[in-house]
């Protein structure tokens, strides 16, 4: 980054002092860091992104994205839920890969009014206002209803032993009916509305606008703009675009070969370096299989599967069909916050033979057992950080990273170690949420439980806290502070990343993949 640049950008009024002090003390260091081996003509290094779900907090992967992108990071293939969902559709149809896109994404952010999408009854807007300004008032009014259900309860027995205004009866009787029909309203508001609040039309609606703004209208179109691969991407290896990956490659199986010899079976070796060597697929082609792609991440209850947009799309709609339907449909299904939001409900035309054979190319199904209907959720309720989409083991020298960003507040900290019983079984509502928690994060959990290096190479945490992530009533100062918490966390992450060090252990985990290096030598590579 050159004095110019910085200088320009220390002006951003978005940044705070925090920001910019950081910003300063790394920028020559960070700018002299290689992060990828594919760049473009004008020096911009690519990789591959991943983005976790997180309601209002993506704020904060906004800020994320602007530390990246200020050192010259831009992206192939990108994936993200709900709120990650946003940010890859808006960096998909930005268009040309080796622009500066954030700045643009960040112009929208502040000028959405996330109130705006709370499109329900304004007495569900007053409620939540009231709840999420006050988050420990609605324990204190559960506390006081059982207060006023014992007093009930037991009135007619104390007054066996003394007389007592009848009003005592009363006034909590009054209360508790109050309190029934308000439970009975919003019960059958749930009813009426699909078990949501808020419809989420107003949510899909503005976000159209956008992508329209964009000069994206369907889905055919931002396919069309962003899908690319092989050498329709005009990128460049560093090292040269002809046999350099090729050897590159040979040279380093065989470092790993010298450096880890008591490690390595031989014969599975042999075999795969034999592989390696007569195979044409990479010799005078560095691109082969390097391509840029966008997935959003949602969930059909009907069916009961995760679903990958716009890969999975066929299994809802005809070809017909996608050229004509926004991109913003995949992210409202993906956003369908349960009973915060409506689900997306899509009718599935059984008759068309396109989306049946889709279903019988996907999931192996029996015509007869798709649905009439799917019943979008939030993706977060299987995956709420995809990374595993961009787990390639065909891939054994890497020529790009993956990186991803994840959101947590301070409270979940202990987390990595395990909360343990006493706080897990701390009262009701604390036993059902973990129960959920590990539930909703059962996929990702898995893949990364398997995969350490990711944790180790590729992830950077943000803390959002105090910030809640459904507080859509967040004004520009709290969007402000989560931004510059994404930036900080993003020039930490840059700071630390290895590039080198990650291609060796990438190497490393493809080698215990294949068997090459056994299991028991190696328990750390994973």
């Amino acid at each position: 980054m050159k004095t110019d640049q910085l200088n320009q950008l220390l002006q951003d009024n978005t940044l705070n002092r925090e920001s910019r002090a950081m910003l300063t003390a790394m920028h020559e260091r960070l700018s002299a860091k290689e992060y990828s081996d594919i760049l473009d003509a004008q020096g911009n290094q690519y990789i591959n992104f991943v983005q976790e779900g997180g309601g209002v907090w993506g704020t904060a992967l906004v800020g994320y994205l602007y530390a990246l992108e200020t050192f010259g990071i831009r992206f192939l293939r990108i994936a993200g839920t709900s709120a990650g969902a946003i940010n890859t559709i808006l960096i998909a149809a930005l268009g040309d890969r080796s622009r500066n896109k954030s700045s643009a994404i960040k112009d929208v952010l502040f000028n959405w009014n996330f109130v705006d999408f709370m499109d329900g009854k304004s007495i569900v807007r007053t409620m939540a206002g009231i709840l999420l300004k006050n988050p420990k008032l609605l324990k204190r009014s559960v506390y006081l209803l059982v207060l006023l259900l014992l007093i009930i309860i037991f009135f007619p027995v104390v007054t066996l032993f003394r007389p007592f205004s009848i009003w005592f009866y009363l006034v909590p009787l009054t209360i508790l009916v109050i309190v029934a029909l308000g439970v009975r309203y919003y019960y059958d508001l749930f009813r009426k509305n699909r078990v949501g609040l808020n419809p989420g039309h107003a949510f899909e609606r503005k976000l159209k606008q956008t992508l329209d703004h964009f000069g994206i209208k369907t889905v055919e179109e931002l396919n069309a703009v962003y899908n690319k691969k092989g050498a329709e991407l005009n990128l460049n290896y560093r090292f040269g675009n002809t046999s350099e990956y090729y050897f590159n490659a040979l040279n380093h199986v065989e470092e790993i070969h010298a450096e880890k010899a008591a490690s390595i079976d031989e014969n599975r070796y042999r075999t795969f370096l034999e592989t390696m060597k007569n195979t044409e697929l990479y010799k005078n082609n560095p691109f082969m299989l390097l391509r840029s792609d966008y997935t959003v991440i949602t969930t059909d209850i009907n069916s009961r599967i995760k679903v990958e947009f716009p890969k999975m799309a066929d299994l809802y709609w005809t070809h017909k069909d996608i050229c004509d339907i926004s991109p913003a449909k995949f992210v409202r299904a993906s956003m369908a916050v349960p009973y915060f939001f409506e689900p997306m409900v899509h009718r599935i035309n059984r008759s068309e033979p396109e989306i049946i054979s889709a279903w019988k190319f996907r999931l192996n199904a029996d015509p007869k057992g798709v649905f009439d209907e799917a019943v979008f959720i939030d993706g977060g309720s299987i995956s709420n950080f995809p990374i595993d989409i961009f787990h390639e083991s065909d891939i054994f020298y890497p020529r790009i990273p993956v990186f991803g960003v994840r959101l947590t507040d301070s409270s979940e900290a202990g987390a990595e170690n395990g909360l343990g019983s006493k706080e897990i079984l701390k009262g009701p509502g604390s036993y059902l949420m973990n129960i959920f928690d590990t539930l909703r994060g059962y996929n990702d959990k898995t893949f990364l439980t398997k995969y350490t290096f990711y944790s180790k190479h590729s992830i950077q945490t943000v803390d959002c806290s105090p910030s809640s992530w459904l507080n859509f009533f967040m004004k520009d100062a709290e969007k402000t502070e989560l931004f510059n918490k994404g930036f900080r966390a993003g020039l930490e992450f840059l700071d630390r990343f290895d590039w080198e060090k990650y291609k060796t252990e990438r190497m490393l985990v493809a080698l215990k993949e294949r068997k090459i290096l056994k299991d028991e030598n190696e328990p750390t590579v994973g």
